[in-house]
C-alpha cells in the first residue's frame, strides 16, 4: 500500500529490543531460532547472530555470522563477558531480534 511518499509493506519484520534472557528464551525456542544483532559503535555497526534455545537442556546455540563461529552456552554464560557480549548488550539496551 502506498500512502503519499511512504510505502508500507506489511511483510517487513521490524526488530524488537530484547530486554532479558527470559525474553530471548521465548523468541529463540523454536525450530528456526531467532535472527538477532548487537548494536555496536553507537549504531555504526552491528554483530549479527542466529540464536536457538533448547529448553530441555537449557542451552543457547549461537551462530556468529561475522566469522561463522558457533557457541553452546547456558543462560548464565550469556551474562559473562568471558563467553559473549550478548548479556552486556541486553543490559545496555543494544540487543535486538527480528520476530
Amino acid at each position: 500500500m502506498k500512502t503519499g511518499n511512504l510505502l508500507i509493506n506489511n511483510n517487513i519484520t521490524m526488530p524488537k529490543k530484547i530486554k532479558s534472557i527470559d525474553e530471548l528464551k521465548q523468541i529463540a525456542d523454536n525450530e528456526d531460532g531467532a535472527e538477532c544483532y548487537i548494536v555496536l559503535a553507537g549504531g555504526l555497526a552491528k554483530s549479527s547472530k542466529l540464536i536457538k534455545y533448547h529448553e530441555p537442556n537449557d542451552k543457547f546455540y549461537i551462530i556468529n555470522y561475522v566469522d561463522s563461529t558457533t557457541q553452546e552456552l547456558k543462560p548464565k554464560q550469556l551474562l559473562n563477558k568471558k563467553y559473549t557480549n550478548i548479556g552486556e548488550a541486553i543490559i545496555k539496551n543494544a540487543f535486538y531480534a527480528y520476530c
